[in-house]
């Protein structure tokens, strides 16, 4: 056993030969330079950053009335982050986990891993991400496939995030918070330019380019990005042996095709992400109050991540081709925003494991001010319509669902904003109506905010918000049918997994109180207290067994169907976020301190009807009353982010990302139910990158990254793959 005295040895050691790598890197050029500078953002637009996904209006990130933070393109490019997903780390309140080679699992706050025991495909469900308001949202699951983003980081201005339901502001779905990337627009008339190219190990490639020009009125953008990255490693973990393997070929289920499909379903063991895409950025200002803007665009990706159940292994092959149009109009008070997106996916490289999709968003919105006053109706139509029926047989019911299905959201939105006291005290109120298909119902989002000023340096602020998230394909529209050997002469047994389209919808309510506070030249906190309830979870339970006949054949057939669970998730906590600043210095630590809490609990997947041995006993509603603390959300992580511009043409940035240990519990433990296979301990990590850069001519970046000082190459995730040490190295330019 490693004693703690060694333990922190042997971190300290690791910790000085990272160091010692990294300054190698920059020695050469930390000498040459004198002066100061902070790219093009001064240190007053640094303490006075504005955000608009709060309100929809832009305002200072100071006097939001919700959780919120903004990064801003200048730090993401100084950490020397890769991608978007890379850069939420340097956020307050985010959860950001590595599968593999650039994949991440991502959460605001947690909510993971909820119900434990679930599959994998109902990650990461409670958040909304958006690219310029257009909702990025998969009906598959629920969540976000973070690979078919078809913006990068050459094509980000800034990145939003609102922690908390915030469906009265966005629709359902924004269940635990919005990530809203919003795209650059040109500031200045003439040639517009931005170059990225980055390469590293693991055979990361990492290039994007952005060119356009800028008239008076007119604005033109055409961007172009591209990923490849290879696994760390090439072995995956087996569920039923328990071991990692180059080769997996077991399945949990009990059909004869065992191996048939492993080398198909892998066809790249290395791969761990390969994507390109392109876009198009259009906006005409007519006036300072008549604006468009038009984006369109595509992209491809095929990447091994742990995103759906192949009965093999975590890590599965998924692919994507999709193509999106967005237009967004703002006449007078009036904005309008229109949105299409049309693709084929992939979730498990299996021909049989495909759909088509389609999703159409539109939204008006009305702002009507007076005085002190500013009120916000709008309504919405949201339409997702899935199909994987060319691709399966559905008379064998092969495919992932086996139908076309629809979602469809109908909502009107009312907001009001008022200040008195000479504007001391605001009051902010959103109300939304949502009227969905299924389950039919129509549900309230709510978001009742208020902000007092004690004066220009501190505000004290509370907000109280309900949000729902819709259904989704998979829940309402399942109808899969899985064979088991025959039990006898003529007998034979399925298991027919269903969906419902009568789920209520999943729904979370926050209490939040904070603070923000200019506490001493250069220093200010932000602090933010809450308090999270969270029903209407579901799962696939089994329910009462039906014996059929066909000819001479007897099926006995188990339904296993989507079923609210009766548990509650309640999670409260504390974030607490810093920032210092002065002309060379930029620290921004942050840390999260939260318990997560589950009621009602049985780690049973049984109806009380369903006739089976111990069925009465053991169902879902067997742990009425009680109370556990969930492990698989960490309990205690953050961040810092540290930037040094010590002489005009050198910057130096340190940035770190802390999470405490965990427990994920999988689907396979209860179907194996050994206490071992299902259940993986992921223990605490601190990842510590640092990034050099220097300017030989202006506008032009040179940069080294070191990502992972420490070199902690543990696994992030369930059974993933290890995460080590990685140099990059690269350019930035822009005109």
């Amino acid at each position: 056993m490693i004693t703690p005295p060694r333990m922190i040895k042997n971190v300290i050691a690791k910790a000085l030969t990272g160091i010692a790598f990294f300054m190698f890197c920059i020695t050469d050029v930390f000498s040459q330079q004198d002066s100061l500078k902070l790219d093009e953002l001064s240190l007053k637009d640094l303490l006075n950053v504005k955000i608009v996904s709060v309100s929809k209006n832009s305002e200072l990130l100071f006097d939001a009335p919700l959780s919120a933070s903004v990064l801003t393109k200048e730090e993401i490019r100084r950490a020397g982050s890769t991608s978007v997903m890379e850069a939420l780390r340097l956020v307050p309140g985010m959860i950001v986990r590595e599968q593999s080679n650039g994949n991440y699992d991502i959460h605001i706050r947690g909510m993971d891993n909820a119900p434990p025991n679930a599959s994998f495909d109902i990650a990461s469900t409670t958040m909304l991400v958006m690219i310029d308001n257009r909702p990025i949202y998969s009906y598959l699951r629920g969540g976000t496939f973070w690979e078919t983003l078809p913006v990068d980081i050459n094509d980000v201005e800034k990145i939003e995030v609102i922690r908390g339901p915030a469906a009265a502001l966005y629709g359902p779905n924004a269940v635990n918070g919005v990530i809203n990337i919003i795209t650059r627009q040109i500031k200045r008339e003439g040639l517009y330019l931005v170059a990225n190219a980055q390469k590293g190990s693991n055979q990361t490639a990492v290039n994007n380019a952005s060119v356009g020009y800028k008239s008076k009125k007119w604005g033109m953008i055409a961007s172009g990005n591209y990923q490849d990255r290879d696994r760390t490693q090439t072995s995956y973990y087996e569920f039923n042996r328990n071991q990692w393997l180059d080769n997996p070929a077991y399945f949990l289920t009990f059909n004869n095709d065992t191996a048939t499909n492993v080398n198909q379903r892998y066809p790249q063991k290395d791969l761990a992400m390969k994507k390109y895409a392109g876009n198009i950025f259009l906006n005409y200002n007519a006036t300072e109050k008549n604006r468009f803007n038009l984006s369109a665009g595509a992209q491809h990706s095929m990447v091994q991540k742990v995103s759906a159940e192949n009965e093999i292994t975590p890590l599965s092959t998924a692919s994507s081709d999709s193509r999106y149009i967005d237009f967004r109009a703002n006449v007078q008070n009036l904005s309008a925003q229109l949105s299409y997106n049309k693709g084929a996916q992939v979730v498990d490289y299996d021909p049989v494991n495909k759909y088509d999709f389609q999703t159409f968003d539109g939204n008006i919105e009305y702002t009507f001010t007076k005085n002190n006053l500013s009120l916000k109706p709008g309504i919405s139509y949201r339409t997702a319509v899935y199909d994987d029926t060319r691709y399966a047989v559905t008379g064998h019911k092969t495919g992932i669902f086996n139908a076309k299905g629809t979602i469809t959201t109908q909502s009107a939105s009312l907001r009001a904003d008022y200040k008195m006291m000479e504007n001391k005290l605001r009051l902010v109120a959103g109300l939304t109506a949502s009227k969905f298909n299924y389950p039919g119902d129509t549900y309230l989002s709510y978001e009742l905010a208020v902000t007092y000023k004690l004066n220009k340096k501190n505000l004290l602020r509370a907000v109280f918000s309900r949000a729902p998230r819709s259904s989704n394909i998979f829940d309402t529209y399942a109808d899969q049918t899985i064979t088991m050997f025959p039990t006898g002469n003529n007998n034979f047994t399925e298991i027919a997994l269903l969906g419902n389209k009568n789920l209520q919808l999943l729904t979370a309510g926050m209490f939040e109180a904070g603070y923000r506070g200019n506490i001493a030249k250069g220093l200010n906190i932000d602090v933010e207290v809450f308090d999270i309830h969270a029903k209407n979870f579901n799962v696939p339970v089994q329910s009462h067994p039906i014996t059929e006949y066909e000819g001479t054949n007897i099926i006995h057939e188990t339904p296993i169907i989507a079923t609210n669970l009766p548990l509650t998730l309640v999670q409260r906590g504390i974030t607490v976020s810093l920032s210092w600043n002065t002309k060379k210095w930029q620290v921004r630590p942050f840390i999260t301190l939260q318990r997560t809490m589950i009621r009602n609990y049985a780690p049973f997947i049984n109806t009380a009807d369903a006739d089976l041995p111990g069925a009465a006993q053991n169902n879902i509603y067997s742990a009425m009353g009680s109370e556990t603390v969930t492990k698989s959300t960490p309990a205690v992580f953050g961040g810092a982010y540290m930037n040094y511009s010590p002489v005009q043409k050198i910057n130096i940035n340190l940035n770190a990302y802390y999470y405490s240990g965990q427990t994920y519990q999988h689907l396979s433990n209860i179907l194996f139910n050994d206490g071992v296979r299902g259940i993986d301990h992921i223990n605490a990590k601190l990842i510590v990158n640092a990034s050099v850069s220097y300017e030989p001519v202006k506008r032009l970046h040179l940069f080294c990254t070191v990502k992972d000082l420490l070199n902690d190459n543990s696994r992030e995730f369930f059974r993933a793959d290890a995460v080590p040490r990685m140099l990059m190295a690269g350019l930035n330019f822009e005109l």
